[in-house]
């Protein structure tokens, strides 16, 4: 194994190839990569590459720490990105090293991969990418947890026709259906949030779903989701600072003209 040598700087994402795995994870242009399995890592661009290629040809899973923003959030990654990277100033490095000591962390066995999506007006739906038992047992209850009543009120519906039809069809109907949702559940929920009008956006790894509320509404503080722990976001103060800068802006602009005729 070739010894690590560091260096003063960290990566940050330059390009992305499309089709991708950095495209598949939806990180951006100017994303910091700060450590590998929670371990800052500072030992350039090609030993990065050939750590992560050397996970999928182990078969291995590793954590990701990317800084967007001001925000740290972590990624279970199996395979090399497929991106050019440029690097951090000595500034950025010193500051990103303060934060990141602070930064709390996981091992990879407490951590769930989640995908993101969202609508034009900021509303998200979180989905874990692991399947769920429920989805075969018992689709109604699946959707319940999953939030999507329409769904629920047509499948509701449908079964109500088959029993009354031939309680033999409603059986029939129930097996299959139990049998579809449990292969095709994430299929089925990213079709259910496409329809609603959502778009993949973020890919994150959290120990739960409210911790992953928590990172998203970091990265976006105007983020809605139907049912969380999280409060709504404070969107009539941001906007309530926004009308005072400029009705300070318009003020002043008033003082100058006042000035310039009381010159004239």
């Amino acid at each position: 194994m070739d010894e690590k040598k560091e260096t003063n700087f960290l990566v940050k994402v330059g390009t992305i190839r499309s089709r991708s795995y950095a495209s598949s994870l939806f990180l951006k242009v100017d994303d910091i990569i700060v450590a590998l399995n929670n371990e800052l890592y500072i030992f350039g661009e090609k030993k990065l590459v050939s750590e992560l290629k050397e996970l999928k040809k182990e078969g291995e899973k590793a954590i990701l720490t990317v800084l967007r923003g001001d925000t740290f959030f972590d990624l279970i990654i199996e395979n090399s990105l497929g991106c050019k990277f440029v690097t951090t100033t000595a500034e950025e490095t010193q500051k990103i090293r303060q934060q990141f000591s602070s930064k709390e962390n996981f091992d990879i066995d407490e951590l769930q991969q989640y995908s993101v999506m969202r609508d034009a007006f900021r509303k998200y739906d979180v989905f874990s990418n692991s399947h769920s038992l429920m989805a075969g047992l018992f689709p109604p209850l699946w959707l319940i947890y999953a939030q999507k009543w329409w769904v629920l009120s047509i499948l509701i519906a449908f079964s109500c026709i088959l029993l009354v039809v031939n309680p033999f069809f409603f059986l029939f109907g129930w097996l299959l259906t139990s049998i579809y949702c449990y292969k095709a559940q994430l299929n089925l929920l990213y079709s259910f949030s496409m329809l609603e009008g959502k778009v993949f956006c973020l890919s994150i790894a959290a120990k739960s779903i409210d911790h992953a509320h928590k990172i998203i509404r970091e990265i976006d503080p105007k983020s809605k989701f139907q049912y969380s722990k999280l409060p709504h976001p404070k969107l009539e103060e941001v906007e309530e600072v926004k009308d005072e800068k400029n009705q300070n802006n318009s003020d002043s602009e008033n003082i100058i003209d006042e000035k310039k005729e009381a010159l004239v």
